[in-house]
């Protein structure tokens, strides 16, 4: 029981559940490229969660951070031929310093007013986007190839198991910030900004590096999808995505290592599973609406997040036994 606790071993089972599309034989290509979809967003979703989550803090521009780390890749390693490490280096880096940035303007402006910050920010990169065709193709996009790591160039199911590999490194990274002196800072940051300066918190320093780590997820996140999916367009990098990483990070439940990975499934998932229904599939636009209602009326019951659901129904069915038991003596 003890081992099956461990959260290691726990966030290697996620791994070891998103490599079966590409372990097991006959697997449509379809299901790899929604998962790939599940594991960027999840990544994205990680560092949203430690913003968000850990920090109180929020950005409504990380999908404009995203865009620019899948630009800056693409055209690193296509156009510049310099090696994939070494683009990826580079293409985290430029989200890292408009994060630092960005932690710089979030000590004067909380809430809405920074998410109102954060999201003018991200439709400015986003604009640059589409007007600087020379770098990223304006409307047409920019294409990219799959990367060559050590001198192996990697496939589409090879760059899909560097993906999954690469969100569990990032959850386990994550679970020793949270349980470090620097994740209690944060926590205590976002429970109450006096409390923590009061004990000594820099809520400077600690702003800063909530909304670096997250911007560096956010570039990792980006990398990874335009070498998957070899293409990249300004419509992608929108507000809306951003929304979307908020929504999971708040669905699959917010301050939790997990919440991101289970919302991105959820949110990807289900739609793709109702679409193959008789009837529901049939309709344009039901799956979603249907999916739409079930979280509503998921989160009212479980406000925290689906990753308390298997919990809360066993301390249910605990509960209810131990009524029984009682009612018997």
């Amino acid at each position: 029981m003890r081992l099956i606790r461990n959260k290691y071993l726990q966030y290697l089972l996620v791994g070891v559940a998103f490599l079966l599309p590409v372990l097991l034989r006959g697997v449509p290509t379809a299901t790899v490229t929604l998962a790939a979809s599940m594991v960027y967003t999840a990544i994205a979703g990680l560092g949203i969660n430690v913003l968000l989550g850990y920090s109180g803090q929020i950005s409504l521009g990380h999908a404009a951070f995203m865009g620019l780390s899948a630009y800056l890749s693409a055209y690193l390693t296509k156009q510049l031929e310099l090696p994939f490490i070494l683009s990826v280096l580079i293409a985290v880096a430029a989200p890292l310093l408009i994060g630092l940035i960005l932690g710089a303007i979030a000590v004067r402006l909380e809430g809405f007013y920074l998410a109102i910050a954060t999201l003018g920010f991200g439709e400015i990169l986003r604009q640059l986007f589409i007007e600087m065709d020379w770098f990223t193709g304006g409307f047409s996009g920019a294409s990219a190839t799959y990367p060559t790591i050590f001198g192996q160039t990697l496939t589409k199911n090879g760059m899909y198991t560097f993906m999954v590999c690469l969100l569990v490194v990032l959850m386990m990274l994550v679970h020793n910030l949270v349980h470090s002196s620097t994740g209690r800072a944060m926590i205590a940051m976002k429970s109450s900004r006096s409390a923590a300066m009061a004990m000594g918190v820099n809520v400077f320093q600690y702003k800063l590096i909530s909304f670096a780590i997250s911007s560096v997820f956010a570039g990792l996140a980006g990398v990874c999808y335009v070498h998957f999916f070899r293409h990249v367009d300004p419509t992608v990098w929108t507000a809306g995505l951003s929304l979307n990483l908020i929504a999971l990070v708040v669905i699959g439940g917010a301050a939790t290592v997990g919440g991101a990975v289970v919302g991105a499934v959820v949110m990807h998932g289900l739609p793709e599973l109702m679409k193959e229904m008789p009837i529901i599939g049939e309709i344009p636009g039901l799956p979603l609406l249907i999916v739409g209602i079930l979280m509503i009326i998921i989160l009212i019951f479980y406000p925290r997040g689906l990753i308390f659901v298997p919990r809360g129904i066993i301390d249910s069915i605990k509960k209810r036994f131990g009524n029984a038991k009682k009612g018997e003596v």
